[in-house]
């Protein structure tokens, strides 16, 4: 049996819906088996979603509104859809209550950090002057290496260090991760992963593995699932 990994839902435009299945196919070619859920608005009918699955995929989209972190104004066009917003972060509370396992990518990486009660650097090109581009207006995407903490769950996953893509203006802020313990770093300090040490399996990562056919790409998905198997998916 294939382990159920609900997938919270970009809830955009149409194009909107090949970027969804991107982040399935990854899932589905580890042996799990993606579920999208709606944007949940209810606690209880979120919780029983939760029941029928073993594992989670955050997956990115637009930016969270700031008031979630204490954070500053931005201009409405950058900010994701409010029902999304809600939704996203009323699910992932309850999956850090259940400790179950999940993996965040990108704004799901992110998402991760402001449901612990962590903060964001909410513009890299504004509030850290001289940081790497870590997103293209145009053109390829940004691509820069990391480096991974030894002894993390990431580095057992992908190893010491990797090339990624890049396509985020904001990041989690290294003093507020909400107790998340930082395990990859950029070049120039931008926190590019973090991860609970103490937790089943809850890793985020800022960059978009579902757009990388790598090795290191598949074993970060391959390990959601199995943490998911592990818990009884």
């Amino acid at each position: 049996m294939r382990p159920r990994i609900l997938v919270n839902c970009l809830l955009a435009d149409a194009a909107s819906i090949r970027t969804q299945v991107a982040y399935c196919d990854p899932l589905q070619a580890a042996g799990g088996l993606p579920l999208i859920a709606p944007a949940f608005t209810d606690p209880a009918t979120a919780g029983q979603a939760l029941d029928a699955v073993a594992g989670v995929l955050f997956i990115g989209g637009p930016d969270y509104h700031p008031e979630a972190y204490g954070g500053r104004e931005q201009p409405p066009d950058q900010l994701m859809d409010r029902r999304r917003h809600d939704a996203d972060l009323l699910l992932a509370g309850e999956v850090l209550r259940r400790r179950l396992p999940v993996l965040g990518i990108c704004g799901g990486h992110q998402l991760l950090v402001i449901a612990s009660g962590g903060a964001l650097i909410q513009d890299i090109p504004t509030d850290l002057p001289g940081a790497l581009a870590h997103a293209a207006p145009t053109g390829p995407p940004c691509q820069h290496a990391i480096t991974v903490t030894a002894g993390s769950r990431l580095h057992g996953l992908v190893g010491p260090s990797l090339t990624v893509n890049s396509f985020h203006h904001q990041a989690a802020r290294p003093d507020r991760t909400g107790g998340l313990h930082v395990s990859a770093l950029a070049p120039d300090g931008v926190v590019e992963a973090a991860e609970d040490p103490g937790h089943p399996f809850l890793v985020g990562v800022q960059w978009h593995p579902e757009r990388m056919d790598v090795a290191a790409s598949r074993a970060l998905f391959a390990g959601l699932v199995d943490a998911a198997r592990l818990h009884g998916g």
